[in-house]
């Protein structure tokens, strides 16, 4: 068992310690009246976000991770993961799509290919 895994058993690698905080977001449709007063209404379910950061990933981790969304490499921008959610307080199934994947080149080898990447980071939102 993984902290993050598809529903094809690809596991995402674990986060940084310290990391790998949520969101949860309530979708409202509404404004202001003339008065200043709140008009609107709660739109759909709260939808849960998964902030991951892994710190520093080796290439060929880095490049599994980004394969699972990389629609060239068969993978989907929307997936079912089994996840920990916090208002369950238990791991479930959920469909989510990911937002920016983020990372810069930590160390560079003499053919200038990156050989390690820090401050990975990626985001599943709930769909």
């Amino acid at each position: 068992m993984a902290w993050i895994e598809t529903a094809g058993g690809i596991a995402l690698p674990a986060p940084q310690m310290g990391s790998g905080g949520f969101t949860i977001s309530t979708l409202v449709d509404g404004g202001r009246n003339a008065a200043g007063n709140f008009i609107g209404s709660v739109v759909g379910e709260d939808k849960l976000k998964i902030e991951m950061d892994f710190g520093v990933l080796e290439p060929d981790q880095l490049a599994r991770l980004l394969a699972v969304f990389d629609r060239s490499q068969g993978g989907q921008f929307v997936n079912r993961f089994r996840v920990y959610d916090p208002r369950r307080q238990d791991f479930v199934w959920m469909d989510m799509y990911v937002g920016d994947r983020t990372g810069r080149p930590l160390r560079v080898g003499a053919n200038f290919v990156p050989l390690a990447w820090a401050d990975v980071k990626a985001n599943l939102i709930q769909v």
